[in-house]
């Protein structure tokens, strides 16, 4: 997913840009894709389903979710206000994380499928130290074909 505009360009939000910083430091790398704003996150604000998200696009989102859930109607979201779109917000997120790590679809994660992703880790771990290993004596063989001395 792509956010077009300049660095800075989220700066010109107003009072929209505390709540995506906050959003942002609050989740880190989480959402994958871009960073913080990677992912599911991003799909939210792209209006047109292009894969490209404007600011206006982000702009319009962000306005239509404090419009809808400023339960009180003074044009401001107060911090139970912002935890219930928040919660929203990364409801999506998680589900989608559930649902990968249930692999057999049945509804529960399992000991085995909650630990799948480590598994996994491992197995690629093995893979590249066997990819790594020589024989005594031997050069390694660079990504090119050629080789490397043990010295």
């Amino acid at each position: 997913m792509m956010l077009q505009g300049a660095p800075g360009m989220m700066g010109d939000m107003g009072g929209m840009t505390g709540m995506m910083d906050m959003m942002q430091r609050m989740h880190g790398g989480m959402m994958g894709g871009m960073g913080p704003m990677g992912g599911g996150m991003m799909q939210m604000f792209d209006a047109d389903g292009d894969g490209t998200v404007t600011p206006e696009e982000m702009r319009a989102q962000l306005q239509a979710k404090l419009t809808e859930y400023d339960s009180d109607g003074d044009g401001a979201l107060s911090i139970a206000e912002f935890e219930t779109l928040h919660s929203a917000m990364i409801r999506e997120m998680m589900v989608d994380r559930f649902q990968y790590l249930d692999a057999d679809g049945d509804g529960s994660v399992t000991a085995e499928e909650m630990t799948a992703p480590a598994d996994m880790m491992e197995r690629m771990q093995s893979m590249r130290e066997r990819m790594m290993q020589t024989q005594p004596g031997d050069g390694a063989r660079m990504g090119n074909g050629t080789m490397m001395d043990d010295n």
